[in-house]
């Protein structure tokens, strides 16, 4: 073994020849990591000392980044949680789900949608089969019908984040749609076309997956900006006796709902057309949807890619379990006239 001569330039392998070991043991004594016994992990940091060496932080980080890039291309995986039948094609739903999972491929990650049932039947299944599967993070995908899914697993072995306001628990970072602000656009483009009293239909379900941002903001406008205010109706059934009451007493000229199946059942209960005297629109409107109707397109690939960019960056620094202060993440949808 050479004499330890101080030198300001000495590098990891100066470090190594005089320790006897190799460049390997070397890095792993300074980085903790890997198999090294604790006394020639001491004697290595000691000629290091004595020799001068320090490792180069940058190159430190670079390693670091390097070996988690990866890990994580291999080994991750990202799993969208929903309690949807697999054989679901409403198209906001499917537009999430491919734009979370394009974003989840780009970051180098797997990407799978676990179906899990309402009722709680197959939960523990799905738990073992996440934790088998080594499953890092858990997207939480828009439900059938608002649920609490804190039952479903240990959150706290996870990474999580929502990309709906379906799923009341756990608590978790979430990325939504702008409700309040989509809908407020909704009514103001429909008040340049002249409409007067704008009402709003929408199921009671829906109303508290969306948080109520669509009926504040109708009722905002109604009070603030409409020449004439209409009361929002909440009901449980489109075609109900509630609804034809609502449309003879409020008399509007344009019905806001929330998708066009739901605008077309809306205009067959109160006897009125699509593209008629009564403008029909609605909060998610797709690209393809064209009959006479006005709406917003959410942007719901944008926001399914933003959920699972987010859920990449917590799997990365190793932020799991539900946070004390979680936060939302609200993006604006589009005008669809």
């Amino acid at each position: 073994m050479k004499p330890l001569v101080a030198d300001q330039h000495s590098t990891l392998s100066h470090v190594a020849e005089a320790a006897g070991v190799s460049q390997m043991t070397v890095s792993r004594a300074f980085g903790g990591r890997g198999r090294i016994a604790a006394e020639t992990r001491g004697r290595i940091l000691a000629i290091a000392m004595r020799l001068g060496y320090r490792p180069d932080p940058e190159v430190a980080k670079l390693m670091h980044h390097i070996r988690v890039r990866r890990r994580r291309r291999f080994q991750s995986v990202m799993v969208g949680l929903t309690t949807r039948r697999p054989d679901d094609s409403e198209p906001y739903f499917r537009a999430l789900v491919a734009g979370a999972e394009a974003q989840a491929v780009e970051r180098g990650y797997g990407f799978e949608v676990v179906h899990v049932a309402p009722t709680g039947k197959n939960w523990s299944v799905v738990s073992r089969t996440l934790q088998s599967r080594g499953v890092d993070g858990v997207l939480l995908l828009p439900a059938h019908r608002p649920i609490d899914l804190s039952g479903v697993l240990d959150w706290e072995k996870f990474s999580v984040v929502s990309a709906s306001a379906s799923a009341t628990g756990p608590v978790a970072h979430r990325v939504m749609p702008h409700h309040f602000a989509n809908a407020l656009l909704l009514c103001r483009s429909l008040a340049r076309e002249g409409r007067r009293r704008i009402g709003l239909v929408m199921s009671a379900d829906h109303d508290v997956r969306s948080e109520h941002g669509f009926t504040s903001a109708v009722m905002w406008h109604g009070a603030n900006e409409a020449a004439h205010a209409v009361a929002p109706l909440i009901a449980r059934e489109a075609g109900s006796a509630e609804l034809k009451r609502w449309f003879a007493r409020e008399n509007p000229d344009a019905i806001i709902t929330n998708e066009l199946s739901a605008a077309r059942d809306c205009a067959r209960s109160v006897g009125r057309k699509i593209g008629g005297s009564v403008r029909f629109a609605a909060t998610s409107l797709n690209r393809q949807d064209h009959a006479g109707i006005s709406g917003i397109d959410e942007r719901p690939g944008v926001i399914g890619a933003a959920a699972a960019e987010m859920l990449a960056g917590m799997i990365q620094r190793g932020v799991r379990g539900r946070p004390e202060s979680p936060n939302t993440t609200l993006l604006n949808g589009r005008w669809v006239p």
